[in-house]
């Protein structure tokens, strides 16, 4: 969905798209098979980050193994943007494939164009999720419960690091639109 790789892909030889659709789809398959393990991986730091937060900034007694167990459950809405990209993939062409934001869940799926609109306004609208917003609230009362401090405490360390990882987006957005 690139301008500048389709205006490439335009001026290379039919070997050289050739090859480059061919090193594009090998990425591809690498980074989906791949997804379990970097899944793992991602909940690991995750559970981690939220651990010492919630035990060092609101005084709780968290185990890493209940934040991790309490991660995993906490994701499982994620299965639901999963499943609804694949049912858009039946329904749209494969150009229009958008492997960034592919669940139709959010305002910048909804409402924007990823070619056209501000990039820094669709890294925002995409942060705009119903399953990210729902994943976060179950995040933020799973880690309250774990860690024995109040819900208030789980929302404020939870949103925090949201809030924190929605900026740092929309700022790398823009830094490299």
């Amino acid at each position: 969905m690139s301008a500048k790789s389709q205006e490439q892909m335009a001026q290379a030889t039919p070997e050289q798209r050739e090859k480059g659709m061919k090193i594009s789809e090998t990425v591809t398959e690498v980074v989906f098979l791949a997804g379990p393990v970097m899944g793992l991986i991602v909940t690991v730091v995750i559970a981690a980050v939220l651990m010492g937060t919630i035990n060092f900034g609101f005084g709780g007694r968290a185990k890493f193994s209940d934040v991790f167990a309490m991660s995993y459950y906490a994701s499982l809405p994620a299965v639901i943007k999963t499943l609804l990209g694949i049912a858009v993939t039946w329904f749209q062409s494969p150009e229009q494939f958008n492997v960034k934001n592919f669940g139709p869940t959010n305002a910048a799926a909804l409402f924007l164009d990823p070619q056209s609109s501000n990039k820094a306004l669709y890294a925002l609208a995409s942060s705009l999720d119903v399953i990210t917003i729902w994943t976060v609230v179950l995040f933020s009362i799973g880690i309250a419960i774990v860690a024995g401090v109040k819900r208030s405490s789980g929302y404020i360390a939870v949103f925090g690091w949201w809030i924190l990882i929605t900026l740092v987006s929309v700022g790398t957005a823009v830094a490299f639109s």
